[in-house]
């Protein structure tokens, strides 16, 4: 029995360390060799990924849902929302994690850009913030103009990331996940939300775009799954969240160039004060998906807000955050 864990133990430490090359330091030259050694790893040997995310994770998971705080005000009546679901978690100092608002939040819905925030975590925990990456033709077609990058200029990794969660930028989605491939991206943020607990999430591309082909797959997600994931970013990755709430940010190139002024693309940003979390989200299928986690009130913790299938995402997403205040005493 020991030396089959033995032997475990080497393949896993003799994969992780093949596996380096790939995560750190990515070369132009070898960008194509990396990329099919790093797509036969995750192919052949999920569990080693899976164990890594899933060591990470553990703890965090082990937090007991308890229900203690705040009181129902029960002379507010129930909201009453258009979306197709909707959630309001609130998440104190210790993790604990209290259910202020449900509707259908176990729903598997489109997410569209909301997907931004599971590519984002992947390229923080693998990526080396100051690699540079030549901005390819294929980036630059990806649908939509945020972003204004041209074929052949050059940016760091941590441009793009921000560029990725304040202007929601599907160019910077695209360029990021070149560095190691579509497939090896998808099967990270797959294997990244099963091991944080996600049940009801599939990804299959890292924009939240929607196919071509009408009946092709979509990601998907619930309101409950990516409240569990904003609260797993709390606590183990929270420069994501602090970026997404950026109401504006200059960017400017490796040379140190003013490259252009990004500009959230959530207007809700101004009008609650202590925002956590952000990010938007709309496709025809998707319609209006929205996050805005804030600090609640009397310093009890965070409260994270989700909607999602809004005809109305904004003006949903006020109605719901000002129904908590009023519903609850704090």
């Amino acid at each position: 029995m020991l030396k089959k864990i033995s032997l475990n133990l080497k393949f896993f430490l003799l994969s992780f360390f093949l596996s380096l090359p790939i995560f750190w330091g990515t070369n132009v030259g070898q960008k194509n060799l990396e990329d099919f050694l790093f797509r036969s790893q995750i192919v052949s040997h999920p569990q080693i990924f899976s164990a890594q995310i899933a060591e990470r994770s553990e703890g965090w998971r082990r937090t007991n849902v308890l229900r203690v705080v705040p009181v129902r005000n029960w002379q507010a009546e129930n909201l009453k929302i258009e979306a197709k679901s909707g959630i309001s978690l609130l998440v104190d100092s210790q993790g604990n994690q209290e259910i202020l608002f449900d509707k259908d939040s176990d729903e598997k819905l489109p997410i569209a850009s909301l997907t931004k925030l599971i590519t984002a975590n992947i390229v923080l925990e693998h990526y080396d913030l100051s690699q540079i990456i030549e901005i390819s033709h294929q980036a630059v077609g990806e649908e939509g103009n945020s972003g204004q990058f041209k074929i052949g200029e050059t940016l760091t990794v941590e441009n793009l990331l921000y560029s990725l969660l304040i202007e929601s930028s599907n160019d910077a989605a695209e360029a990021l996940t070149e560095v190691i491939g579509k497939d090896a991206m998808v099967d990270l943020m797959n294997l990244e939300a099963r091991a944080i607990g996600m049940e009801n999430t599939r990804f299959f591309n890292p924009t939240g775009l929607e196919p071509d082909n009408p009946n092709g797959p979509i990601n998907y997600s619930s309101t409950k799954d990516l409240a569990t994931f904003v609260a797993y970013l709390l606590k183990t990755n929270p420069k994501i969240l602090e970026i997404s709430t950026f109401s504006e940010y200059n960017l400017y190139s490796p040379e140190g160039i003013f490259h252009h002024k990004l500009t959230n693309t959530n207007e809700l940003l101004g009008e609650f004060s202590g925002a956590i979390a952000s990010k938007t989200g709309w496709t025809p299928q998707a319609q209006g998906c929205l996050l805005l986690a804030i600090k609640a009130q009397n310093g009890r913790g965070v409260i994270i807000n989700i909607i999602l299938g809004s005809p109305d995402r904004f003006e949903e997403m006020k109605k719901l955050i000002n129904w908590i205040g009023e519903a609850y005493q704090w």
